[in-house]
């Protein structure tokens, strides 16, 4: 019995952290309410209410991480207040909404790695949606709209963006949709997986 009880602990320990980051593609930059990469929308914040949001790689497929290249902005009644790097080391060469970053010591990756602490001010009193969007960096070190990322030896790859929507990377007083889409199945479907 004990031995059972100890499986089944287990078991829900391994399963509450397999599932810790809500999208699970690798080397994602998303825009979360939260540390973990679990929150992207929020809904009954009041206006003038000051909201921390945080820029996080997610599923990285690397340990180190030198530096990096993100662009965002709001959409609506908002501004960000005040925005710091997790990384003490940070040297950014960007401005406000668009960050070119180098480390002076690399930052130890995990499955959701927060690259900046933002402040963000919700100031619409009708409670419209406040919505935020992840991109490139200006300028960029890719052609292709994304993120950047500066690996060990002074490699760049790019990396996807989470979005809720299929185009904001997070919302306030939004309609909250899945990050990961969802695919509807039939009892059959699912039985199929177990033959």
């Amino acid at each position: 019995m004990k031995k059972l009880i100890l499986l089944l602990m287990a078991s829900l320990l391994l399963a509450s952290t397999a599932f810790a980051v809500v999208d699970a593609d690798p080397d994602m930059i998303g825009m979360y309410f939260d540390t973990t990469a679990d929150t992207a929308c929020l809904t009954g914040v009041a206006p003038y209410a000051t909201i921390p949001a945080y820029i996080v790689l997610t599923n990285p497929t690397f340990e180190g991480l030198y530096g990096f290249e993100v662009g965002y902005e709001l959409i609506g009644e908002g501004m960000v207040v005040a925005s710091t790097f997790a990384n003490p080391q940070a040297l950014d060469v960007g401005f406000a909404g668009n960050h070119i970053v180098g480390f002076g010591s690399p930052t130890l990756t995990t499955d959701a790695t927060v690259l900046i602490n933002l402040s963000v001010l919700y100031m619409d009193t009708t409670m419209n949606p406040l919505a935020f969007n992840i991109g490139a960096s200006y300028p960029s070190s890719n052609e292709l709209g994304l993120p950047s990322l500066l690996l060990d030896g002074g490699v760049i790859v790019t990396a996807g963006f989470s979005t809720i929507d299929g185009v904001n990377a997070a919302a306030i007083n939004g309609v909250c949709e899945d990050v990961v889409a969802t695919e509807p199945m039939s009892f059959d479907s699912v039985k199929s997986l177990y033959r």
